[in-house]
């Protein structure tokens, strides 16, 4: 039986941002919560491949829980698990931002825009959703483990899930996605099953 089990995790909580939102804007995060990052760390498999995006607030956390005891084989950098570039959007208040989309047309009540939507100089939802897809069947595709652990970004995660269930990228915007939260979605002979969502080592 082939299976793949995929482990993401979000980043630790954005720190001095001042309610903007960021997309891959190279924000700080806040990794003084150890007990959270200890009990991560236990969660984790032993001896699994490690991703994170090339964002500051992925590798910082991946750290964090590495500094706890967790304990891998290998770990690489792929861009493709990196939040959506929201271009000329990103530095705006969240409330700004709202004000934005509902004139011209492109809000979305559970996400920063429509799915659709490019902002200017930055990529929309749906092309995020592709690149993660790419990532995740990268791996599927060349694996050298049956685990893989992704430090990642709400909106990549929610990719991953919509990929899982539908293969529709707006199923799994209602979800939530905490900060520290663990999500578990395995590729077992060509099906998927999504073991969690959102679950928090707290």
């Amino acid at each position: 039986m082939a299976e793949v089990r995929f482990w993401w995790i979000r980043h630790a909580p954005v720190v001095g941002n001042d309610g903007r939102c960021y997309g891959v804007n190279d924000v700080d995060c806040d990794v003084s919560e150890k007990n959270k990052f200890i009990k991560l760390a236990k969660l984790l498999p032993k001896n699994s491949s490690v991703y994170s995006s090339h964002l500051l607030r992925t590798i910082k956390t991946f750290r964090a829980t590495e500094k706890q005891g967790f304990r891998y084989l290998s770990y690489e950098i792929d861009k493709n698990f990196a939040e959506q570039d929201l271009g000329l959007y990103a530095g705006l208040k969240y409330e700004d931002l709202d004000i934005k989309t509902k004139e011209l047309g492109v809000y979305h009540s559970s996400w920063l825009c429509a799915l659709d939507h490019k902002p200017p100089k930055g990529e929309s939802y749906n092309t995020l959703y592709l690149r993660v897809v790419k990532g995740i069947k990268n791996i599927i595709k060349n694996k050298s483990n049956s685990d893989f652990v992704i430090f990642s970004h709400g909106g990549p995660i929610r990719a991953a899930i919509s990929y899982a269930l539908t293969n529709l990228p707006e199923t799994s915007m209602p979800f939530l996605i905490d900060n520290i939260s663990l999500t578990r979605i395995d590729f077992i002979d060509d099906k998927w099953q999504i073991k969690f969502v959102n679950f928090m080592p707290s």
